[in-house]
């Protein structure tokens, strides 16, 4: 079988330096120049791609987001211009689609907002161009006011992977035969002090994921931020939740042309390699960083609090032909149900700023303070 570009350099790394850990494999995988998964061009969401998201599932979750972004407007009293900064825009389907949202139905946060992609993809075009900046980093945007939302971002940060066998271990990624295989080190004590710090026992034989990379993109997203919100979607659960025994193989999943397997040795740059995001471990960074948790909730229920059946009725009303309103709406199901991404998604919303607010309509329901 040939070996593919990629798959060289990382082995070409290992001959070169010894074993690497599965972080830095992940990194490898996920984001080498022009040659990882998500630097390379490829087509990776649709139908002709490896997986859906939510605003590719259906455009009622860019207008149900347009709402809540419409109210953090009203109570960060209207600021002109108000910054919406989507982080990991991929293809820009959500950002054209919620400003299309707000040109339609919110004219007054439309005029004041200036929306703002930050994407490493190279070769991304947008509708409104006059209203949406692209950007290859978040240190690229002045300090701003307004609100940073993220889709499906965190999941995709390279994590370590450790074991515990009577002691914690990490895992390395070696060769062998010309192929790779792991290998067990112990593990170094910033893993051990992050498990520690969320009061976090790990079972006996268990095998899971700690994402550290997700603190130093939370850290960027704060400084980006004078005053205004950070609203994160994503799957995943709380630690306690994360971490439970009957959790012991850990939640690493890769995906390739909509098939999900647990083999991220394979394919190198070829498929996507995510793992479920820890909540707990991002409020307890935002609180370190002087961000408030205002709430998180599942999807399902940021959805109905803001008004799901309600924006159903006015799509109606503006769709004259019945298929086109099927179309529109159908898929829309799926954001909501229990066994799709109703539950296994949640929604984190954080704030930064001094003044107390009201609790945004999103998180009115069944909220949950971590």
């Amino acid at each position: 079988m040939a070996v593919n570009r990629l798959e060289q350099i990382i082995k070409d790394t290992i001959n070169q330096t010894g074993p690497i850990t599965f972080e830095q494999f992940m990194e490898f995988c996920l984001y080498y120049p022009s040659l990882g998964y998500y630097t390379s061009g490829r087509h990776r969401i649709g139908v002709h791609g490896d997986y859906y998201t939510a605003p590719y599932a259906s455009s009622v979750m860019s207008m149900i987001l347009a709402r809540q972004i419409a109210q953090f407007f009203d109570l960060l009293g209207q600021p002109d211009p108000f910054y919406i900064v989507e982080v990991g825009g991929g293809t820009g389907r959500m950002a054209n689609d919620i400003m299309e949202s707000m040109s339609r139905w919110h004219k007054d946060v439309y005029d004041a907002a200036r929306y703002a992609i930050v994407e490493k993809q190279k070769g991304l075009t947008v509708e409104r161009p006059d209203k949406i900046g692209i950007h290859e980093a978040l240190s690229d945007i002045k300090p701003f006011t307004g609100c940073i939302i993220s889709n499906e971002l965190f999941d995709a940060l390279p994590v370590h992977i450790v074991v515990m066998d009577h002691r914690l271990y990490e895992v390395y990624v070696t060769l062998k035969d010309g192929r790779f295989e792991e290998v067990r080190m112990p593990a170094p004590d910033e893993l051990l002090g992050h498990l520690d710090s969320i009061g976090v026992k790990l079972s006996e034989g268990m095998r899971t994921e700690i994402n550290l990379r997700a603190r130093h993109l939370l850290e960027a997203m704060t400084a980006a931020l004078n005053h205004g919100y950070i609203l994160t979607i994503d799957y995943g659960y709380s630690s306690e939740e994360y971490y439970s025994p009957y959790r012991g193989n850990g939640t690493l999943a890769c995906y390739h042309s909509h098939t999900v397997d647990k083999n991220p040795y394979e394919l190198a740059g070829e498929k996507d390699i995510t793992s479920h995001v820890d909540f707990t471990s991002l409020g307890k960074w935002g609180r370190e960083l002087l961000l408030s948790t205002v709430g998180y909730v599942r999807q399902r229920d940021f959805i109905f609090s803001l008004g799901y059946d309600d924006l159903l009725s006015r799509i109606k009303n503006t769709v004259n032909d019945p298929v086109d309103y099927y179309r529109l709406t159908s898929a829309s199901k799926f954001l909501i149900m229990p066994d799709a991404m109703g539950d296994i998604f949640k929604v984190l919303l954080q704030y930064k700023g001094d003044l107390h607010l009201p609790v945004p309509a999103g998180f009115t329901y069944r909220n949950s303070i971590l």
